[in-house]
């Protein structure tokens, strides 16, 4: 199932409008409208911000997609994820995130020692 697909899909399950929905994106309602014919460009922070709104994992929206995802690495343990297909500029800002992430780890380790 396309991506857009998808998102009219849980939409309707949840029975939203694109306005509401683009309106908890806090998004124009025609930009939402574009992601549900998939003429859209999703980045990260949308996408978690879908995923919450419907209450499913973000994997399980993308998924759907046909991403394919592998959460076994090499050793075989359950720890790493490797996700395909996804475009760049999601990767870049997913990464980007997990940096600052770190940075703040970093930041509040070093305030309480």
């Amino acid at each position: 199932m396309e991506i857009g697909k998808r998102l009219r899909t849980l939409r309707a399950e949840k029975g939203f409008t694109q306005e509401k929905i683009a309106d908890l994106l806090k998004i124009p309602q025609a930009t939402y409208s574009n992601l549900e014919n998939n003429k859209g460009k999703l980045d990260l922070k949308v996408v978690e911000k879908i995923a919450s709104i419907y209450e499913i994992d973000v994997l399980d929206l993308l998924k759907e997609d046909g991403f394919v995802f592998n959460q076994k690495n090499k050793k075989g343990d359950n720890n790493g994820l490797v996700i395909n297909q996804l475009s760049e500029k999601l990767i870049e800002q997913y990464e980007l995130r997990l940096k600052e992430k770190d940075e703040i780890i970093a930041d509040l380790k070093s305030k309480v020692l």
